[in-house]
């Protein structure tokens, strides 16, 4: 019987719990990618184009980010997985914004449509920055 204090124990309970907010991402996200799917077939291309990308983007994150679980790369000197994860993020939210912008109708839509793009585009960008373990300095000895 396993107490309180096995690690293995309590490293199963942290995965637990943070998998969960990656899971609930994954479907935000999949929402997302699919209304960007439906309003793609409805020629709002300034708007449905984003949203597939920043949605597709949110999945495909927010799913490596739940499989991976605790990053095992976080003592090594070498890249972290989640943090290349994070970084491939932001720049397709940069890249969704820059999109929707120039694909934005002209008239009284355009600023709606650019808005939308960059709300879509700073909720991807904030997932990305605040999902997963974030690297600490190593603590000096003392």
């Amino acid at each position: 019987m396993a107490d309180g204090n096995d690690p293995a124990v309590n490293r199963t309970r942290r995965m637990g719990r943070s998998a969960l907010p990656h899971l609930l991402a994954m479907v935000i996200f999949g929402l997302l990618a699919w209304s960007g799917g439906s309003m793609l077939r409805q020629g709002v291309d300034g708007l449905a184009v984003p949203s597939l990308m920043i949605g597709a983007a949110g999945v495909v994150g927010a799913l490596l980010m739940a499989a991976g679980g605790p990053s095992r790369h976080a003592d090594r000197s070498g890249p972290d997985p989640h943090q290349l994860v994070r970084v491939a993020m932001v720049l397709v939210a940069v890249t969704a914004l820059v999109t929707g912008t120039a694909l934005a109708p002209d008239g009284m839509d355009r600023g709606f449509v650019i808005s939308v793009d960059a709300v879509l585009a700073g909720a991807l960008a904030s997932y990305a920055l605040l999902a997963g373990e974030q690297r600490r300095p190593a603590r000096l000895p003392g």
